[in-house]
C-alpha cells in the first residue's frame, strides 16, 4: 500500500519548506503519465522539483519513495488500473487533512495534464472525460469541516469517484496514444 509513503513524503516536503503536499507528489505524476504512459523517472522529478520549486538536487533524499510511487503508478495504468491508489493520509488522520489532500490531488493531477502537452482547444475528448476534468476541478476546491460519519462516508464516495474519473481521463488519453487509426474493423 502506497498510503504508508504518504507521511514520510508529507514530512520531508515540511522540512523542505515546501507549500506543497505528498498528495501533490503523486498526482502530479498521474497527471503526466494519464497523458503518456511513457514520461520518464528523470522527467517526472524534473517536473516536480518545478512545480514544488526545489532544488532537483534535494530530490534524491526521497528517490527511493518517489520510484516506488513511479512503478506502482506505472504498474497499474500500463494494466487496466483496477489496483490505482491515490496517494492520501491513512483513515486515521483528520477528516480536514485528508479532504485538503484530495483537492490538493485533484488540482496537480490538472496541472501535470496541463504540464504534459497532451491537452489543446484542439483535442476532441468525449463528453465523459470531459464531464471528469469538470469535476476534478470542482473536487479541487474541496473543504471539509466537521466529524461526523456522514463526511466519512461522502469522502469515500468522493475519493472513489476521483479515482475513477483519473482512471477514465487517463485510459481515453493513453488509447489515443496506442490507435494507429480510428478507422472502423469491418467483419
Amino acid at each position: 500500500m502506497i498510503t504508508e509513503l504518504y507521511r514520510p513524503i508529507d514530512d520531508w516536503l515540511v522540512d523542505q519548506n515546501c507549500d506543497i503536499r505528498a498528495s501533490e507528489v503523486q498526482g502530479l505524476l498521474a497527471g503526466l503519465m494519464a497523458a503518456n504512459i511513457q514520461v520518464k523517472p528523470d522527467e517526472y522529478v524534473a517536473r516536480l522539483a518545478e512545480y514544488a520549486d526545489l532544488q532537483p538536487g534535494a530530490i534524491t533524499q526521497i528517490a527511493s519513495m518517489l520510484e516506488t510511487l513511479f512503478g506502482s503508478l506505472h504498474e497499474s495504468w500500463n494494466g487496466i488500473g483496477l489496483d490505482f491508489e491515490m496517494l492520501l493520509p491513512e483513515d486515521d488522520e483528520l477528516i480536514e487533512e485528508r479532504a485538503d489532500a484530495l483537492g490538493a490531488w485533484c488540482e496537480s493531477f490538472l496541472a501535470g495534464l496541463g504540464l504534459s502537452g497532451e491537452l489543446s482547444k484542439e483535442r476532441k475528448l468525449s463528453e465523459d472525460v470531459r464531464q471528469a476534468l469538470e469535476d476534478l476541478s470542482e473536487i479541487a476546491r474541496i473543504e471539509a469541516d466537521g466529524d461526523d460519519e456522514s463526511l466519512e462516508k461522502a469522502f469515500a464516495d468522493v475519493s472513489e469517484h476521483v479515482r475513477l474519473a483519473s482512471l477514465l481521463i487517463a485510459t481515453e488519453l493513453r488509447g489515443d496514444q496506442n490507435d494507429a487509426s480510428n478507422e472502423p474493423v469491418v467483419h
